[in-house]
This record gives structure tokens, sequence and C-alpha cells, in this order.
């Protein structure tokens, strides 16, 4: 947090209450671990969502991405230990993701969830799950309705 603060406003909390009390409508990114007293991450990202918070939100935790952490929703994952250079990089890419229009933004967060998972498993392992193939068909329709609204666009 001593580093963030240099560049960003931050604010930090030792419980998942106190996250979720300190997340508003002036938040822009979350950087949340998985394993916190009181909640789970998952809770946490879930809470927020249900909040309707747009604001992004990162898991940064010790445990390998799998699967399972798509049901969660996150807008990225960084696998600890995570280097001061690689966490101000994740929560830029964050706000200028955050710019983008809806579709757009869940099509980049979908691919990065889709690197990140390969870049932790072996293909073998993912392509074994009914869940990583429903999450790749269904990048693959957000990745054709993308395409087909930029050929669509009216001319001008």
């Amino acid at each position: 947090a001593a580093l963030l603060e240099t560049r960003y406003d931050v604010s930090t909390a030792e419980t998942g209450a106190a996250a979720l009390e300190a997340v508003d409508e002036e938040t822009d990114v979350v950087v949340l671990d998985r394993r916190l007293p009181e909640y789970t991450g998952t809770e946490l990202l879930t809470a927020i969502r249900e909040r309707n918070l747009d604001c992004q939100v990162l898991f940064c935790s010790a445990l390998i991405p799998t699967v399972d952490m798509l049901s969660a929703d996150p807008d990225g994952y960084l696998h600890k230990p995570v280097g001061m250079d690689e966490l101000t990089d994740a929560i830029e890419t964050q706000l200028r993701e955050a710019e983008q229009p809806p579709a757009v933004r869940e099509y980049l967060r979908l691919e990065r969830l889709k690197t990140i998972l390969e870049d932790a498993q072996s293909r073998s392992q993912l392509t074994s799950t009914s869940e990583y193939q429903e999450f790749l068909n269904q990048l693959e329709r957000r990745r054709e309705h993308l395409d087909s609204s930029q050929h669509t666009a009216p001319a001008v």
C-alpha cells in the first residue's frame, strides 16, 4: 500500500467486512486476496458485484488459479508473490479497460482469464473440464459478437 500510495489514492482493509465497507462508487480497482478473515475473496467479489459498483476487481492470491475461480467473475488474477511492476501494470490495465465499452471490456476480461489459466495449468487439465469448455464457448461468442458489431457499423 505504501508504494502504491505514491501513484494512487489507496485504502486498505484487514478484514472482509472492512474491505466491503471501504469499496464505494469512487473505487476504481480492488486488489483482493482470495483468503481473508470473515469472508473469502469470492464472497467479497460477489458482494461487490451485487452492489452494482463499477469497479475492476483483481484477485491477488497465493492460490494457483484454477477453473473454479471463473465462477467468482474476477477481472484479473495475480499469483503471489507479485512484484511492484506487475501489480502496477495490472492496475493500469484495469484502469484503461474500464474506459472501454462493456462488450469490449468483457471480451478483454475473458481473454485475460484464459491466458492466466493457461499459464497456470496444462492445456489437457483445462480442456478435460466442462467448465473450461463452457468458458471457451463464452469467449468465442463474445469474439463473434465484437466481430459482427464491427462489420455492421454505419458508414460515415
